[in-house]
């Protein structure tokens, strides 16, 4: 039989039982979707991820000390920054330290201050305004009172009203200043939304001449942003080597954002292949399922089957038929529980912020469609034997 003629007959006896078609595709569909929705959203949800962490920290090294347990902490100097400098990227030198503030109706907030140069945004890009502006370098060198604040700071301390050109007054200790708002930064979005701290940017030269316990020239970390084409582990491991020189062995911690990227890339992965096996499971109930129908088929189509092989029909062209009707089913259940995937995934993407894109990549459907397919094969191979061994006297016969 040709195989146009082998593709007809197998359509005309799929459309036959419409009924007994939708529940056999049923389960595929179930499966094929589970597959495909579960293996995407684990995409979805580490592409989200890692686009929080690029807005949070880039292409970054940190550097700061580490723990010396019955010694003085260690701080960085300019000769440090300057160290840091002959490597690869931009450096942002901080001063980090906590103020005690108060909002409008006098209720205390604990504030994180974050000393930093004053041409910030051009060193991280990460750092966004939503109003107002940053401070200039002049300001920076001037030690102006001048402060850029976190949105959440900007709604503890100030609410609904507007907070630019305020005063806040930051308690160090036993010592009181002020210094003036002027700008605020975007919140974070995506998947780090709730991350976001009450916090200000203030000049760190601003920080040394208010904080009492703060020492002129003294830094406590650096980040270093690298460009795009060198690898931020290989510029960490630069770093660790030039500190390890300067201060000893251990003195210093030397960290790639990019080693946290990995680390959950190999996570979602393994999470991704668990989900998609979950999905499998499914898949394999419809593959179960179709043998069943199958199965009931050959039976009703006893005398059919007779027949044909009487007028000439080979058992090789009655197992092809058979094998041709589950496959079709499985591809048919395949490609619409793609498409009810693809419209759930569309859908999630539009209603939950956390999911930053829509992603469907064409090695899930590949491999939703050769499972599904490999699935017909697989189970309709013994009905499809038991068509090919039947007798055609007694299939004649049979009523």
């Amino acid at each position: 039989m040709k195989p146009a003629d082998l593709f007809r007959t197998a359509l005309e006896a799929l459309l036959a039982h419409k009924l007994r078609t939708f529940l056999s595709l049923l389960g595929v569909i179930i499966g094929v979707f589970a597959v495909t929705a579960l293996v995407s959203l684990g995409e979805i949800a580490t592409y989200g991820i890692k686009k929080g962490i690029e807005r949070i920290a880039g292409r970054s090294v940190v550097i700061q000390p580490a723990g010396n347990p019955g010694g003085p902490p260690l701080r960085f100097t300019n000769e440090d920054l300057a160290l840091l400098k002959t490597l690869p990227g931009k450096v942002i030198p901080y001063v980090f330290t906590s103020a005690l503030v108060r909002d409008d109706e006098g209720k205390p907030l604990r504030l994180r201050v974050l000393g930093v140069p004053g041409n910030l945004p051009e060193l991280d890009p990460g750092v966004e305004l939503a109003r107002g502006r940053f401070f200039t370098r002049e300001e920076a060198r001037r030690a102006t009172p001048v402060a850029v604040i976190s949105s959440r700071a900007q709604k503890k301390l100030f609410g609904e009203k507007q907070a630019l050109g305020r005063t806040i007054v930051l308690t160090f200790g036993p010592r009181k200043t002020r210094a003036f708002v002027i700008g605020i930064t975007k919140p974070l979005g995506g998947l780090f939304a709730g991350l976001e701290s009450n916090q200000a940017y203030l000049p760190y030269s601003w920080v040394w001449q208010n904080v009492p316990w703060k020492k002129r020239g003294r830094f406590d970390a650096f980040e270093l942003k690298v460009p795009p084409g060198i690898s931020p582990n290989q510029v960490a491991e630069r770093a660790k080597k030039l500190f390890a020189l300067r201060y000893g062995e251990g003195r210093v911690e030397v960290q790639s954002i990019e080693v946290f990227t990995q680390t959950l890339s190999s996570i979602t992965l393994m999470l991704q292949a668990l989900l998609g096996g979950i999905g499998a499971l499914s898949l394999l109930v419809g593959g179960i399922g179709i043998m069943n129908i199958m199965l009931v088929s050959v039976t009703e189509r006893t005398r059919e089957i007779g027949l044909r092989k009487a007028l000439g029909a080979t058992a090789a062209a009655i197992r092809a038929q058979f094998l041709l009707e589950a496959t079709l089913l499985t591809l048919a259940g395949g490609l619409i529980g793609i498409a009810l995937a693809a419209l759930t995934l569309w859908l999630l993407v539009a209603a939950v912020p956390f999911f930053e894109a829509f992603i469907l990549s064409p090695k899930t459907v590949l491999l939703a469609l050769s499972v599904s397919a490999v699935v017909g094969l697989f189970f309709g191979v013994w009905p499809a034997d038991q068509a090919a061994r039947l007798d055609p006297i007694e299939a004649l016969r049979h009523e």
